[in-house]
């Protein structure tokens, strides 16, 4: 049963990451809240959130994939749509490869 419940967790969370790392800036809630800029650039510091919507919008979740989407934009094709989804199932295939051959 805890098996089910780790794979469930996980299968989730790759998907909120894929998702979030294929969302355009503008369209993030961080962004419509003024945290960060159209490029990804930190306009206010988590310390400095005052409401429950801002800390929402700009979870650690959110922090790990912008940060992970910035440095994915600096390689050719990083900031497209396309370049997103590719890496991201890269990275997937990477850890999956990896999880294979520890068993």
């Amino acid at each position: 049963m805890a098996f089910l419940q780790e794979a469930i967790i996980d299968a989730y969370t790759v998907y909120k990451v894929i998702k979030k790392l294929t969302t355009d800036w503008e369209d993030t809630d961080a962004y419509k809240h003024g945290i960060i800029d159209d490029k990804g650039k930190i306009l206010k510091k988590f310390k400095d959130l005052k409401s429950g919507k801002e800390k929402a919008a700009y979870t650690i979740l959110d922090r790990f994939v912008f940060n992970l989407k910035r440095l994915l934009e600096k390689i050719p094709g990083g900031k497209t749509k396309f370049g997103s989804y590719a890496a991201a199932s890269i990275l997937l295939l990477k850890e999956e490869n990896q999880n294979e051959e520890t068993k």
